[in-house]
């Protein structure tokens, strides 16, 4: 049984366990919370409630993660600058973001590292690719990339009950056609004959 444990890991991660021989509708899907106030504190937490899912789950035979931001994020934004409102170009969610993102995923790769777990990061891009059909669409914002995510679950009849989880499921399922999940069935597939 070959276990992915899909994550979009976030202050709220999304996570889904996809077993490929099994129906696509009986993925399992949830959110663990990171909390605490400083970027340590909740990547410390994430890492502890990814451990308890570990124990919930089975060990995964991958852990597939959304890679995380390497660049502030573009757009405009609008800040109070001495009182008075600017408009900022070019940071989206902030260098918090950013550091936000690396962390948590750091928390998720250690754990993954001191359990022996197989990792890999997935582009939103390409996980959007593989389980919806398509990774580009001018004019698409983040509200429409998440109604896309979630109206595909919702064909697929995967339980979701927000955005977080229906992400999760899309890396999941992605994570299928990874040349790292290739070879974890090679070797199974060896080790069998």
């Amino acid at each position: 049984m070959n276990l992915i444990l899909g994550l979009d890991v976030a202050q709220r991660t999304g996570w889904a366990a996809y077993r490929p021989d099994r129906s696509i509708s009986a993925i399992q899907a949830g959110v663990l919370k990171a909390e605490g106030e400083s970027f340590e504190e909740r990547a410390a937490t994430l890492g502890r409630q990814f451990g308890l899912l570990l124990k919930e789950t089975g060990k995964p035979a991958l852990v597939a993660i959304e890679t995380p931001l390497r660049m502030l994020p573009q757009g405009k934004r609008t800040a109070k600058m001495m009182g008075e409102e600017e408009t900022i170009v070019g940071a989206g969610g902030g260098a918090n973001a950013m550091i936000s993102s690396n962390q948590l995923v750091g928390a998720i790769s250690a754990i993954c590292g001191w359990k022996a777990l197989t990792f890999v990061c997935i582009p939103a891009a390409t996980w959007r690719k593989a389980f919806l059909g398509f990774a580009r669409q001018p004019g698409w914002d983040r509200k429409a990339w998440k109604k896309a995510v979630r109206e595909q679950c919702a064909r697929e009849r995967i339980t979701v009950t927000n955005d977080d989880m229906a992400d999760a499921v899309g890396i999941a399922i992605a994570a299928k056609i990874t040349p790292e999940f290739r070879q974890i069935q090679y070797e199974q597939s060896r080790r069998a004959a």
